[in-house]
């Protein structure tokens, strides 16, 4: 009897030191290991747009919109106005910084004549239209220079189709075709065909 009492004792001893073990050492442990895990994660997001170069930035788990601009080169035009720096990100997604539409007098696109010494003659030297300034020819709207306001005129384009415009202008280029807006979300050949007779590529 006393046997089988010194041996219920012993094994709730054992148990005691290892329930103390358990407490006191693996829940540190275990709270390091998700520290450690935690900072070691990271997210990817692609910036493109008014940038110098487009691609990944790398960033901590919680980065808002402001740290990854901060680890891009923005281009003079781009136009942070319609961005929310305090936007948080998430791993996988696309920026697309915009342009600021540059808006000129006419009368700026035709710069002075100028005359050599010799006094052979003089040369008109003419600027070209700069993003954001409507050229018509014929009473069309370039594509490639209009603004928003513009592009809201067209028949079947509204505010958010002309945004669409705009931001598949800035990240793919200009237009080398009118039909080439059939490349935009949301503009398909039926809505093209609204506006065809309405555009143009150029001057």
């Amino acid at each position: 009897m006393d046997r089988k009492l010194r041996y219920a004792w012993w094994f709730v001893l054992v148990g005691l030191v290892i329930l103390a073990i358990w407490k006191l050492f693996l829940p540190h442990g275990t709270y390091a290991y998700v520290q450690k895990a935690d900072s070691s994660r990271e997210i990817v997001v692609y910036v493109a747009g008014a940038v110098e170069k487009s691609g990944l930035v790398h960033l901590a788990p919680d980065a808002r919109l402001d740290d990854a601009l901060k680890q891009v080169q923005l281009l003079p035009e781009a136009n942070l106005e319609s961005m929310n720096p305090a936007e948080r990100l998430k791993d996988g997604q696309k920026i697309t910084v915009p342009r600021k539409a540059v808006v000129i007098s006419p009368d700026l696109a035709l710069a002075g004549n100028s005359s050599d010494p010799g006094g052979v003659g003089s040369v008109p030297v003419v600027s070209s239209a700069p993003v954001g300034v409507p050229v018509s020819e014929g009473g069309k709207i370039n594509i490639n220079t209009a603004g928003a306001a513009e592009l809201d005129k067209l028949s079947g384009i509204g505010p958010a189709l002309a945004e669409r415009i705009i931001q598949y202008r800035a990240e793919h280029g200009l237009f080398a075709k009118a039909e080439d807006l059939q490349n935009v979300s949301g503009i398909g050949p039926k809505t093209f065909e609204k506006m065809a007779s309405q555009v143009t590529v150029g001057p």
